[in-house]
């Protein structure tokens, strides 16, 4: 029987990567939470006992005015020009709009993405009911307000259903080294300042990158095809994020189907480089050490009998929760080969980190009180060295490696 749980298991992870990418998955890591209808219940002779959560925060608005504004300042110039076309035109409008509704709020937690974190925390309460009564949860946040906003939904959602639970919620700098490494750690610093990989990321653009933005902009635009491409990536960026933000993701006008994928090709190739173990460096991954540490440090605790709290949570960012996923090789984070094409195949944003993307590692209790580890990815079980609930001994020895 665990036989066929697994190898449905792998079918599904496998389902996930190999599918055609809809226009929703083009949307990439800035693609709101996908739809999930309940948690997978454990066997009835397994009882949750302790919670590990590690979450993204949820959806926002655009995390900064780069993109919009260099959009407008590119379709302004079409305008002054006499080039921008009808399209454009509405493109400027639909980037206008954008600034307006993202002025004073850049970067923030918005409706979509505290709703986010209650629904979520509402199917991990009934997932794990039992252990939410009379609990003690410890969470903590990195200091930016999304994170922070992030983290009190989810623990206002659970204060409202479950009975006697009491709840720690802390923020700051002070949590950088476990929950914003890439601002502290030397070597990740290094290899961004470096960036290694924009010879690969620069000749795959010019491969692969379609130029739509000159619909916007007109044909006689003055532009090199590198600054279209450039260009066509912006504009991709802006249309992805707007689910997110709540406006309609109103691709169509703009994109063709095949367009989208490619552009968010682009866009998925550059986050593998900046937030997976890859073969120019293992930064990435490695700067996720002292997070990794501090869950073993809180699962080996209990498992000794130091059962002070009941849930542990913590609220990022994507640049630590998909470095994270990597450095615990799950599957989905890995490429082996150059053939860069194939990448989007293998390793996908939107199915690793889409907006409030979270890990949840769960001590299960048997009958005979041995202790096994569940872990899900957006809560869907995924296995660890092959078993969808491991003993947790085997699951602390195997962490341990990956950060040797």
């Amino acid at each position: 029987m665990k036989r066929i749980i697994f190898s449905l298991l792998i079918l599904c992870v496998g389902l996930c990567l190999s599918a055609q990418t809809t226009p929703e998955q083009c949307q990439g890591s800035l693609r709101p939470y996908p739809h999930v209808a309940q948690q997978e219940a454990a066997p009835d002779t397994l009882t949750p006992i302790f919670l590990v959560h590690v979450a993204r925060h949820g959806s926002r608005f655009p995390a900064g005015s780069y993109s919009a504004n260099t959009m407008l300042k590119a379709l302004n110039k079409a305008d002054s020009l006499h080039t921008l076309t009808p399209l454009g035109m509405n493109f400027k409008r639909l980037i206008e709009n954008i600034i307006v509704r993202s002025i004073g709020r850049w970067g923030e937690l918005d409706s979509i993405g505290m709703y986010e974190q209650r629904k979520i925390a509402r199917r991990t309460f009934s997932r794990c009911a039992p252990r939410f009564s009379h609990a003690h949860v410890v969470a903590i946040a990195s200091h930016a307000p999304r994170a922070v906003m992030s983290m009190y939904s989810f623990t206002h959602e659970i204060s409202r259903l479950a009975k006697g639970i009491s709840i720690s919620a802390s923020s700051g700098k002070e949590f950088d080294p476990l929950l914003r490494p890439f601002d502290c750690d030397s070597s990740y610093k290094a290899y961004m300042k470096e960036k290694p990989y924009m010879g690969i990321y620069r000749r795959y653009v010019s491969q692969n990158a379609p130029t739509p933005v000159s619909r916007l902009l007109g044909n006689d635009f003055p532009a090199t095809k590198e600054e279209l491409q450039e260009l066509s990536i912006i504009e991709y960026y802006n249309i992805a994020n707007l689910k997110a933000m709540g406006m309609d993701h109103d691709w169509q006008p703009y994109l063709t189907a095949a367009e989208y994928e490619q552009l968010w090709s682009c866009f998925n190739l550059r986050q593998y480089f900046m937030h997976c173990n890859n073969p120019l460096s293992a930064a990435p991954a490695q700067q996720t050490k002292p997070l990794l540490e501090d869950i073993i440090a809180h699962l080996s605790h209990f498992e000794d009998g130091n059962r002070k709290s009941n849930v542990i949570a913590y609220f990022a960012h994507q640049e630590t929760i998909m470095p994270l996923m990597s450095l615990l090789k799950i599957e989905g984070t890995q490429f082996k080969g150059k053939n860069w094409k194939q990448l989007k195949n293998h390793v996908q944003d939107h199915y690793l980190c889409p907006m409030a993307a979270n890990l949840q590692f769960t001590i299960y209790q048997s009958q005979t009180g041995a202790l096994y580890l569940r872990c899900d990815l957006n809560e869907k079980v995924i296995p660890i060295k092959n078993k969808p609930y491991l003993p947790l001994h085997e699951a602390l020895r195997f962490f341990n490696t990956l950060l040797k």
